[in-house]
C-alpha cells in the first residue's frame, strides 16, 4: 500500500480528535438522560421512561466499549475511516434516542416540562456541535434525528404557542447546522497547519544537517591550515573564502587573500589601512569592541556579523576565527569569512511567508492582521519602516492606512508627514504611483539617485536609503499598495519580489474576505430596504437590554409604530415609491432619536424603537411626539410632496411586562387602539 497523503493523514488526525473528546459526553449523556427521566417521572409513561433510560444506558456503555477499543488499540492510519463509521453509527443512534425522547416521551400535558425537554435535548445538540465537530457526518448523524422529531412533534401539536416553539427551534437547527460546517473548517485548518509545520521541521533539521557537515568540513581546513605553514600560505592565497589575518594585540589587519578583496570591494592597501570595526554594519559595532575586550586569545571563535562593503552594502556573515603565532613569534588571529546573506534571507523569506500567512488565517479583523503583517515582512527582511495606502474608490484617492517602524524619532516624522499626504493618480513617477500604474512591484535600490520621488528628501532625511513597494491585488481589482524602506543601498531581489507577488494577492483576497464576512453580518442582522435593524436582531437587541435593565432595576420603554396611509402611496404610486418613502422614513427617524435608541423595522410598514434610560413617562411621551411630527413631515415623491401618519403604541418595562414577547404584544394592542381611535396619535 502505497504511503498516505496528507489530507488522509488529516483525516485519520480528526478521527482521533472526535473519539478524544467524546470521552466526556458519555457521562454527560448518562447525567442528562437521568435528570430527564427523573423530571418526567409521573408525567409521562413510567414503563416507557424505564424502558428509554436502560435502552440509552445500553447504547451508551457500548459506545464508550468502543472509545476504549479505539483508544486501548491505537490503529493505523488507514483504518480511519471504518473507525469513523462505527462512531458515526453510534452517534446516529444516539441521537434518535434523543430524538425518540422528543417525541414519544412530549410531555404534552406540562409546559413546563415541555421546556425542560426542549431544552435538554436542544443542549444536547448544542454540545454536539463541538464535541463532534471533528468529523461533520457523525455530527449530523447525531443532531438531526434528535432535533428532528421533537422539532415535528411540536408542530404537531398546533396550538399558537407550540408553532411559535417550532419556528424557533427551526431556526435554531438552522444556525447550527450553518456553524457547523466552519467548526469543521477550522479544526481541519488547525490540522493541516500542523502536519506543514512538521514538514518544515523536516526541511529545516535537513538544512541544520547540512549546515553540520559543511561546518565540519571547514573545521577540517582549519586543521590542516594549522599543521603546514607552506600549506597554509597557498590555500589562504587561494580559498576562494574572504580571509584576513589580524594582529592578536592591536587587530590591525596585516593580510587579506583576494577573495577578501573582491568580496568587500577594496583593493589590497585599501584593506590593510582599515580600522577594527570599519567592516562592520552600525548595529553590530557594539557588539563587535565589546568582543574583543573580553573574547580569551588563546581560543577559536565562530561567529556572526553583519559586514559592511565598500559600496554601503551589507551582508549577513559567519566569521571563523583561528589564534596563532607568527614567525616573529606575535600573536595573531586568522579570520575566515563565509557569507551565508542568501541563506539567512531564504530563511527569513520562508519564516516570513508562514507568519504572514497565519496571521490572515487567524486574524479577525483587517485593522488587527495588517499592522502585524508589516511587522513581520519588516523584522524578517531587515526592513525598518513600512506601511499600507488603501485606495478609496469613491474618491480614486489613497490614503496611509497603518504603519510600522523602528523605534527612531526621524522615522516617526517620516510616518507623520506620510499620514497627512493623499495619493492620487496621474502621471507622477514616484515609488506609488509606479505601483499602482503598472500593478506590479517596484524596487529602489538607492533612494539618493531617485530623482522623481517627491518624498525623497524626507526619506533620506529619516536616514532611509533603499525601498520597495507591491500592490495589493483580487484577481485584476486594486486595493492598495504596502511599501517598505530600509536604512542601506539595497540592490533588487528577485526572490522576495516574486514571494512579496503572491503575498499582495494573498492579503488582497484576505480583505475582500473580511469585507464580504462584513457584509454578510451586516445582511443577516439589518433591513436591506432602510438600514435598521431587522426583526431578528431588533429582538436580540431588545433582550440584551431587558436582561440589563432587571439587573440594574431599569426601566425602558419600547414604541410600536404602524404608518397610517402607506397603502394609498404602494397602490397610487407603486412599490417602488413606497420603499422610498420608507427608506427616507428611516434616514428621518435615526436623525430625530438619540444614537443609542435602538430602531429596528418589523415588516411592512411596522417599525419598533427601543428606548432605555429616561427619566419619567413624559420624557417617552415627548419622544412620542417628536415621532409623529416627523412621520407626518410631507414625503416628496415622484414630483408630488404626499402624507402619511403614523399610530403609536407604548409599552414600559416593567409595568406593561417583564419579556420582550409580552412588551411587544401590549405595544402592539396600544397602536391597534390608537388607530380604531382615530389614528396619527400615541397611547
Amino acid at each position: 500500500m502505497g504511503e498516505l497523503t496528507t489530507r488522509e493523514r488529516v483525516y485519520a488526525e480528526q478521527v482521533f480528535q472526535l473519539y478524544r473528546l467524546s470521552r466526556p459526553a458519555y457521562a454527560g449523556t448518562l447525567i442528562t438522560s437521568s435528570i430527564l427521566v427523573f423530571a418526567l417521572w409521573g408525567v409521562v409513561s413510567s414503563a416507557l421512561l424505564g424502558a428509554w433510560l436502560c435502552v440509552i444506558f445500553a447504547l451508551t456503555g457500548a459506545r464508550f466499549l468502543l472509545y476504549r477499543a479505539y483508544i486501548g488499540l491505537s490503529p493505523p492510519e488507514t483504518e480511519a475511516r471504518s473507525w469513523a463509521k462505527r462512531f458515526v453509527i453510534g452517534a446516529g443512534a444516539t441521537g434518535l434516542l434523543w430524538g425518540v425522547a422528543g417525541s414519544v416521551l412530549y410531555p404534552v400535558s406540562s409546559v413546563e416540562h415541555q421546556f425542560l425537554l426542549i431544552f435538554l435535548v436542544g443542549g444536547m445538540a448544542l454540545s454536539s456541535m463541538v464535541i463532534l465537530a471533528p468529523v461533520q457526518q457523525a455530527f449530523l448523524a447525531y443532531m438531526l434525528p434528535a432535533m428532528s422529531l421533537m422539532i415535528a412533534t411540536v408542530f404537531v401539536l398546533g396550538t399558537p404557542l407550540h408553532l411559535f416553539m417550532g419556528s424557533l427551534m427551526l431556526v435554531f437547527l438552522a444556525v447550527m447546522l450553518g456553524i457547523s460546517p466552519v467548526l469543521s473548517e477550522m479544526m481541519r485548518d488547525a490540522l493541516q497547519a500542523k502536519f506543514d509545520t512538521n514538514v518544515l521541521v523536516a526541511q529545516l533539521s535537513q538544512a541544520n544537517r547540512e549546515l553540520s557537515e559543511h561546518i565540519a568540513a571547514q573545521r577540517r581546513s582549519e586543521e590542516e591550515l594549522r599543521l603546514s605553514e607552506q600549506r597554509y600560505r597557498y590555500m589562504f592565497e587561494a580559498n576562494p573564502l574572504p580571509m584576513w589575518i589580524r594582529d592578536g594585540e592591536t587587530l590591525k589587519i596585516l593580510g587579506a587573500n583576494a577573495a577578501a578583496l573582491k568580496t568587500y570591494g577594496y583593493t589590497r592597501e585599501e584593506f590593510l589601512r582599515l580600522q577594527p570595526g570599519d567592516l562592520h554594519a552600525q548595529d553590530d559595532f557594539d557588539r563587535f569592541q565589546e568582543m574583543m575586550r573580553t573574547r580569551d586569545p588563546d581560543r577559536g571563535y565562530r561567529t556572526y556579523w553583519r559586514h559592511r562593503r565598500k559600496d554601503g552594502s551589507v551582508m549577513d556573515v559567519e566569521t571563523i576565527s583561528h589564534p596563532f603565532e607568527l614567525d616573529d613569534g606575535r600573536r595573531a588571529r586568522l579570520v575566515l569569512v563565509h557569507d551565508i546573506t542568501e541563506r539567512k534571507h531564504a530563511e527569513q523569506r520562508l519564516q516570513m511567508g508562514h507568519t504572514v500567512t497565519r496571521l490572515l488565517a487567524e486574524s479577525r479583523s483587517i485593522e488587527e492582521a495588517l499592522p502585524q503583517v508589516l511587522r513581520t515582512i519588516c523584522e524578517s527582511g531587515g526592513w525598518t519602516y513600512g506601511q499600507r495606502w488603501a485606495l478609496n474608490r469613491a474618491a480614486n484617492l489613497m490614503h496611509c492606512a497603518e504603519s510600522w517602524c523602528a523605534a527612531d524619532p526621524r522615522l516617526e516624522e517620516f510616518e507623520a508627514f506620510n499620514r497627512s499626504r493623499m495619493q492620487t493618480p496621474g502621471n507622477g513617477r514616484g515609488l506609488i504611483h509606479r505601483v499602482w500604474e503598472a500593478n506590479t512591484p517596484v524596487w529602489v535600490d538607492d533612494l539618493a539617485q531617485e530623482r522623481q520621488m517627491q518624498r525623497g528628501p524626507m526619506a533620506l532625511k529619516a536616514g532611509l536609503r533603499s525601498a520597495f513597494a507591491f500592490p495589493i491585488l483580487v484577481g485584476d481589482g486594486f486595493y492598495g499598495v504596502m511599501e517598505f524602506f530600509g536604512p542601506e543601498v539595497r540592490p533588487p531581489d528577485a526572490e522576495l519580489v516574486e514571494i512579496v507577488r503572491t503575498m499582495g494577492s494573498q492579503v488582497g483576497q484576505f480583505m475582500a474576505r473580511k469585507a464580504a464576512e462584513q457584509n454578510l453580518r451586516f445582511v443577516a442582522s439589518h433591513d436591506p430596504l432602510t438600514g435598521l435593524f431587522n426583526r431578528s436582531m431588533f429582538n436580540e437587541r431588545l433582550q440584551q437590554a431587558l436582561a440589563q435593565a432587571a439587573r440594574f432595576e431599569r426601566t425602558l420603554a419600547l414604541l410600536f409604530i404602524d404608518l397610517d396611509g402607506f397603502k394609498v402611496v404602494n397602490d397610487t404610486l407603486g412599490h417602488s415609491a413606497g420603499d422610498q418613502l420608507l427608506a427616507e422614513l428611516a434616514a428621518r427617524l435615526r436623525a430625530t432619536l438619540r444614537e443609542g435608541d435602538v430602531i429596528g423595522r418589523m415588516g411592512g410598514d411596522e417599525f419598533v424603537v427601543l428606548i432605555e434610560e429616561f427619566g419619567d413617562v413624559a420624557q417617552v411621551a415627548e419622544v412620542a411626539k417628536k415621532v409623529l411630527e416627523t412621520v407626518a413631515r410631507p414625503y416628496p415623491l415622484q414630483g408630488r410632496d404626499f402624507d402619511v401618519t403614523a399610530s403609536l403604541g407604548i409599552s414600559l418595562y416593567p409595568g406593561d411586562g417583564k419579556d420582550a414577547q409580552t412588551l411587544l404584544k401590549n405595544a402592539d394592542i396600544a397602536m391597534y387602539l390608537v388607530k380604531q381611535q382615530g389614528k396619527n396619535s400615541f397611547r
